[in-house]
């Protein structure tokens, strides 16, 4: 199985809009993908892009609605072996992040957070931007979890100078950190090599 295979979970075509779900040496079907308009993006699916010190290539995406507006995320492959990122482009801004490995890392904060509440964290003064709920629109490419069109989580953003940690809340109360960095969008360059 390719690198790239053994990290995805849902695949779609754009030809059909066909979506599976690899479970395991299985495949099936895991629903709609919803319908992604066209719209402007610093960054296209299998398009290598340079931005500061990270080289991608996105493979997925995922646009999601916060009420007042849109935001795409695309998972992307850093370096060999299938290793990805997450790529949130929201207005222009741009920012790199890595999920953490929450039954390693000490989490940063426990239960639902207060928008402006502060911490210490990583050696991090941290403070809470912003605390919204999310809603799938849709996505397409290759994606390392399932998603389902109109699912939304409460999301939580937290800033500490150029680094940013975010959670992901689900219904149940599953919570799912990452933590990145702010990258210039005057620094994206495209057709690396």
């Amino acid at each position: 199985m390719s690198p790239r295979l053994a990290v995805a979970k849902t695949l779609s075509c754009d030809s059909c809009g066909t979506t599976l779900f690899l479970e395991d040496q299985a495949v099936r079907l895991a629903g709609i993908q919803g319908v992604l308009h066209e719209i402007p993006s610093l960054v296209a699916l299998g398009e290598k892009v340079r931005l500061g010190r990270f080289v991608l290539r996105p493979i997925g995406l995922v646009r999601f609605s916060y009420g007042r507006g849109t935001w795409d995320e695309y998972w992307c492959e850093q370096g060999a072996g299938g290793q990805g990122v997450w790529l949130s482009v929201d207005e222009g801004e741009l920012v790199v992040q890595a999920a953490l490995d929450t039954t390693q890392a000490r989490l940063p904060l426990r239960g639902r957070p207060s928008l402006g509440q502060t911490f210490h964290w990583e050696g991090a003064s941290w403070r809470v931007t912003e605390f919204e709920m999310a809603t799938c629109l849709g996505w397409k490419g290759e994606l390392p979890e399932v998603l389902a069109v109109g699912k939304s989580h409460d999301f939580v953003n937290c800033s500490a100078g150029e680094r940013l940690l975010s959670g992901e809340f689900d219904a149940d109360g599953t919570a799912h950190w990452f933590l990145g960095e702010w990258v210039d969008a005057y620094d994206l360059r495209r057709g690396v090599a």
